[in-house]
């Protein structure tokens, strides 16, 4: 029984655990999705700068829109 506790909140903070995912690269712009717990717009404009530097460019946040809670989304230019 203890098992099954321990197991079932687990996976409740691995659900609510923050990450953040490209949803757009191209060379002009990327957006990334953010949200949950843990991550916000900086760790999403790190991930932003990473993208954009493969194209050999700099990110520039452009806009943020929140969709709910843990659904945040980062649009940046690539500059």
């Amino acid at each position: 029984m203890r098992r099954i506790a321990l197991f079932c909140g687990l996976l409740a903070v691995t659900a609510c655990s923050g990450s953040t995912e490209v949803v757009e690269n191209s060379p002009t712009a990327v957006t990334v999705k953010f949200g949950g717990f843990g991550t916000d717009i900086d760790d999403a404009t790190q991930l932003a700068q990473k993208v954009c530097a493969s194209h050999g460019k700099t990110a520039r946040l452009r806009r943020v829109n929140d969709e709910g809670i843990g659904r945040h989304f980062g649009h940046f230019d690539c500059v």
